[in-house]
C-alpha cells in the first residue's frame, strides 16, 4: 500500500512537470532561433563592414593615383606653356 502511495505521488509529479517542460521548450524553441538569426545578422553585418573598409582604401589609393596623375599633367602643361 505504501509502494503504491510512492507511485501514485510519482505519477503526479510526472504529469506536473508534463506541462511546465512543455511551456519551457514552447518558449526556448523561438529564444534559440532568434539568437541564431541576430548572430548571422551580425556576421554579415561584420562582412558589409570589411568590404566597405576595403572599398574606401582602394578608393583611397585610387584617388592617389589620380592626384599624382593630374599634378603629372599639370607639369606637363607648364613645360609646354614654357616651350611656346
Amino acid at each position: 500500500m505504501l509502494l503504491e502511495g510512492m507511485e501514485e505521488a510519482e505519477v503526479d509529479i510526472l504529469t506536473s512537470l508534463g506541462p511546465i517542460i512543455i511551456m519551457l521548450l514552447i518558449a526556448a524553441v523561438p529564444l534559440f532561433v532568434i539568437i541564431r538569426l541576430f548572430r548571422r545578422m551580425e556576421a554579415r553585418a561584420e562582412e558589409r563592414l570589411k568590404l566597405d573598409r576595403e572599398q574606401i582604401a582602394f578608393q583611397n589609393e585610387q584617388l592617389k593615383a589620380n592626384q599624382e596623375l593630374n599634378r603629372r599633367l599639370s607639369n606637363i602643361e607648364d613645360m609646354l606653356k614654357e616651350v611656346e
